[in-house]
């Protein structure tokens, strides 16, 4: 006697089982994509803060370097003016530093050329001045040292006072600083700004 036409079986699936295999397959591949997107997203995660470390030891290296080797000189004198942009420290700091340092050829028979810090807006920028004597912008360079910029703070340590200081004025002062602080503020992705400090001590030279 065979079997009504509703209970035989032929071998195959079920519309329950293939929409149940369906569901199981949906939910594995949620998984494995969700998995991979979290991955994604460490990694640049971990790209973004090696980029910007990289960024900060590069500016960092950079201005101890012009700074040690900076000198005191009535045509350039050291300047540090102490200023805020939209609550937030843009100091800028101006100096002559020794010609190794200034990275071309000068446009004028001098061994200095004038370097100037100064935050504009979110960026970090280095100015430099090749012909101290030139009266257009012509003799200067302009290079961005660091971007997301949030704070460009600078502190100054008089040595004869024995006190640190939020400006200087070279104009009045035989000497520059014996050291300044630099603090540099950068903003972060989903995170808090983070301020990094670097302490550099500044070549006494006539």
């Amino acid at each position: 006697m065979s079997l009504p036409p509703a209970h035989r079986s032929d071998g195959g699936f079920t519309l329950v089982e293939v929409l149940l295999a369906t569901a199981l397959l949906a939910v594995v591949a949620a998984m494995v994509f969700g998995s991979l997107h979290l991955s994604t997203l460490a990694i640049d995660g971990a790209r973004a803060t090696a980029a910007r470390d990289q960024m900060l030891r590069s500016t960092l290296r950079v201005m101890t370097e012009e700074l040690t080797a900076s000198v005191t000189n009535p045509i350039g004198p050291w300047m540090g003016l102490n200023a805020q942009q939209e609550g937030q420290p843009a100091d800028t700091l101006a100096f002559l530093t020794l010609g190794q340092f200034r990275g071309f050829e000068s446009g004028q028979e001098t061994e200095f050329v004038r370097i100037v810090y100064a935050r504009e807006g979110d960026r970090l920028f280095r100015f430099v001045r090749r012909n101290l004597y030139g009266l257009t912008d012509d003799s200067v360079d302009r290079l961005e040292l660091a971007s997301n910029v949030k704070g460009f703070n600078v502190r100054y340590f008089d040595a004869q006072a024995n006190l640190w200081t939020d400006d200087w004025d070279g104009r009045a002062r035989t000497s520059p600083p014996g050291a300044v602080l630099i603090e540099l503020t950068l903003m972060q992705e989903n995170a808090e700004p983070r301020t990094f400090r670097q302490w550099v001590p500044v070549g006494v030279r006539s």
